[in-house]
């Protein structure tokens, strides 16, 4: 199953998120190169991030993101994909 995980933070959080960005990003390759991230796309202002994430189900992929350093800071919305 693949889904798209559409993102939002809070621009007042930007700074407490701050510190954990390195760990982010390493979380980020380690699960694109297991093939679980498909796609990463940004907003300019950094505000939102679009994912496409694949996995057995969609408690699988909940489990995933749960696995974020910033998760606390997001809003998450998922949409199944075809």
């Amino acid at each position: 199953m693949r889904m798209m995980i559409i993102i939002q933070y809070d621009q007042q959080d930007i700074a407490a998120m701050s510190p954990l960005i390195p760990q982010e990003q390493a979380h980020v390759k380690k699960l694109t190169d297991e093939g679980i991230i498909e796609g990463l796309f940004f907003s300019a202002d950094y505000s939102h991030v679009w994912l496409v994430m694949k996995g057995e189900s969609q408690e699988q992929i909940e489990q995933e993101l749960k696995g974020f350093p910033v998760y606390p800071y997001m809003k998450a919305q998922l949409v199944p994909l075809l």
